[in-house]
């Protein structure tokens, strides 16, 4: 088959299963590659707890990308009649896309879809309701990875202590730890064709122990086991002195987790080290007290 006659049909079977525009407002931008091309949807996206929607597009378009089967030095024109400037270096793909209040229209127009003459009627509407371009696209792994790293989305980690009853205590090993999602995070970007993926995993906690002295665990920590005698969890931390007379008779403590990120490509060849990327905690407040202990003798010699 033609390879524009083999897009339009594509394109058709688009428009046909396109949701209806209260469905598009509740999904976010997709896209979904392969050697031939991408499906990529944009709609509305539901944002923030209180259920409250933002618009991520002007309009509930999707779009698809289909490779076409010519050289990538051949010359094709926009719809102005323009040549679309290319290099070789690129691949050519038809753009197409459809707005789905447009299908929504044409469906109204034609509610009985058994009749066969309203049947084609409507996907003759549909055909021209599509919207249709060739495009040169070149890999463009730096920005891919700029845009990947954008999107990493970071868990907060809360920072913990113990003993806390509600203090800890001078020259007491005090365990600390993060609760939270200790997990890789990753994120992608891509065009057609080409697949990039970002990836940041915690490596470590850099904790500042809120008397100029810091503390280093390789690990988020654990809090102590009660039925183990003398266990202290995996990060324990001492303070010399109490902290009466700072704010809040507390010793503000923070966990900075170092992420160590790197990027991979697919469909293009690539992949690096991006470096670390350090999140810190919310603040914990450690009230630490000291034991007074008073020698006396007893009673039986005094």
């Amino acid at each position: 088959m033609h390879p524009l006659r083999r897009s339009l049909l594509v394109a058709v079977l688009i428009v046909m299963a396109l949701p209806a525009p209260a469905e598009a407002r509740r999904v976010k931008v997709k896209a979904t590659c392969d050697s031939d091309g991408c499906e990529a949807t944009a709609g509305n996206e539901r944002g923030g707890s209180t259920g409250r929607r933002r618009s991520t597009t002007r309009r509930p378009v999707s779009c698809g990308y289909h490779r076409l089967d010519v050289p990538a030095d051949t010359t094709l024109y926009q719809p102005d009649g323009n040549p679309i400037p290319a290099d070789g270096t690129g691949t050519w793909y038809e753009r197409f896309c459809v707005d789905a209040r447009d299908v929504e229209r044409i469906e109204a127009r034609y509610p009985d879809r058994t009749d066969p003459r309203s049947d084609l009627l409507a996907l003759q509407d549909s055909i021209r309701a599509v919207q249709r371009r060739p495009v040169y696209l070149r890999p463009q792994i730096p920005s891919l990875v700029d845009e990947a790293f954008s999107r990493l989305t970071f868990p907060t980690l809360q920072p913990r202590f113990s003993p806390s009853m509600p203090w800890t205590f001078v020259n007491h090993p005090t365990a600390l730890w993060l609760e939270g999602d200790w997990q890789p995070v990753s994120a992608t970007a891509e065009v057609p064709g080409v697949r990039v993926v970002v990836t940041a995993e915690p490596t470590e906690v850099r904790w500042d122990l809120g008397n100029g002295e810091s503390l280093i665990c390789p690990s988020p920590g654990r809090p102590p086991n009660p039925t183990v005698t003398g266990d202290h969890g995996d990060c324990t931390a001492t303070w010399r002195w109490p902290s009466v007379g700072r704010p809040a008779s507390a010793y503000q403590v923070t966990g900075t987790v170092i992420w160590h990120a790197t990027w991979t490509a697919e469909g293009a060849p690539g992949g690096g080290d991006l470096g670390t990327v350090p999140r810190r905690s919310p603040t914990l407040a450690v009230p630490v007290a000291e034991i007074h202990v008073l020698n006396v003798p007893p009673a039986d010699q005094q």
